[in-house]
């Protein structure tokens, strides 16, 4: 009988102790126009690689600011990078659409096809939104040269304030199809996670995007702590399980897979999740990123918001946003890269 209790402690912190597959992450800095209106601050960043080059850069991004937890400043921004291998240093291009009069902007997201990059966002409650008689619209322009862009397009709708099904949309195309892949959310009687949307459509530049299913999303019990106890430089902790609920995310195909990179909002971890059919995932339990174990390295309790990635030759390349060391009201981009156990 204690031989049994022993093993089953020993399972319990060996499943639910904190700890990550990544290595701690370092901090990547932002400059935002307007200073005095969004701080450099980095909430909701979208990082695409274009390997045949869009204006003679392979890397750019977009972000949307939330300084203090203001959605009157969450504009998508656009930004690239000089660096030929993974980018520190962003250049900003500008801000593709302002605050609004009413409501606000967010969840913005990249794609590039034919010489065009798309930049898409999320509007809630906006003048838009009133017009189009909805309570949310994902909408974006395309652009050749980065300063330009095409007449605004409508490509989701939503009309119950109480629900969304656009949540962070991450477009990818498959089968000659574009999928705009969004987080199913409840807001009202109780916030929860549902699950996954999908929209398919057959064009960008004459949207006809349609719900094609909502699924739900098996989600995994992963790592937290129940009490931490620091004994010099080093941390302890009594470990309990988290279920892991979806909130922001991203996505990478890879060798005929789609790799899911997601967060809690606020969250304690980043989770991966692999889907070989591109709509059912499986959740390794093991966090990419665990914000008990990387205070041991940052010196701080971390909350992570959005993680955004990439992969290259079975090396996850992952960027992730976390409140500020220094200000808790400025959000901070961190960049870490890991080799993957890929089957």
């Amino acid at each position: 009988m204690i031989i049994l209790i022993l093993c089953c402690i020993i399972s319990y912190f060996y499943l639910f102790y904190p700890k990550q597959i990544m290595p701690f992450g370092s901090p990547v800095k932002i400059k935002t126009p307007e200073y005095e209106k969004y701080h450099n601050d980095c909430l909701h960043p979208c990082v695409r690689y274009i390997p045949s080059g869009f204006l003679g850069y392979n890397w750019w991004m977009v972000q949307s600011p939330y300084y203090n937890r203001n959605n009157s400043i969450e504009n998508p921004i656009l930004y690239y990078s000089n660096d030929t291998t993974f980018p520190f240093k962003w250049e900003c291009m500008g801000v593709i659409r302002d605050t609004p009069d009413k409501g606000f902007n967010s969840d913005p997201t990249l794609y590039y096809e034919d010489n065009k990059l798309w930049i898409f966002w999320r509007e809630c409650f906006t003048p838009l939104c009133e017009n189009l008689n909805v309570s949310m619209a994902t909408v974006g322009y395309s652009t050749i040269d980065g300063v330009n862009f095409n007449e605004l397009k409508v490509f989701l709708t939503q009309k119950d304030e109480h629900f969304d099904m656009e949540q962070c949309p991450i477009l990818i195309k498959r089968n000659n199809k574009y999928l705009f892949y969004a987080v199913h959310h409840q807001y009202k009687p109780i916030r929860k996670c549902l699950g996954l949307a999908i929209w398919e459509g057959t064009s960008l530049e004459s949207p006809d995007f349609k719900l094609k299913e909502t699924k739900p999303f098996d989600s995994t019990f992963t790592c937290d702590k129940y009490k931490q106890l620091r004994i010099a430089k080093h941390l302890l902790f009594v470990p309990k399980p988290l279920k892991h609920q979806l909130w922001h995310f991203d996505l990478f195909e890879y060798r005929n897979k789609l790799y899911m990179f997601s967060v809690a909002e606020w969250g304690d971890n980043i989770i991966l999740s692999i889907s070989e059919d591109y709509g059912n995932f499986k959740t390794i339990r093991k966090p990419l990123v665990n914000t008990h174990y990387s205070e041991k390295y940052t010196g701080y309790r971390q909350y992570y918001y959005k993680p955004t990635g990439f992969i290259d030759n079975d090396i996850l390349y992952l960027y992730y946003t976390s409140v500020g060391k220094e200000n808790s009201k400025n959000n901070q981009l961190f960049f870490a890269q890991v080799k993957l156990k890929i089957q």
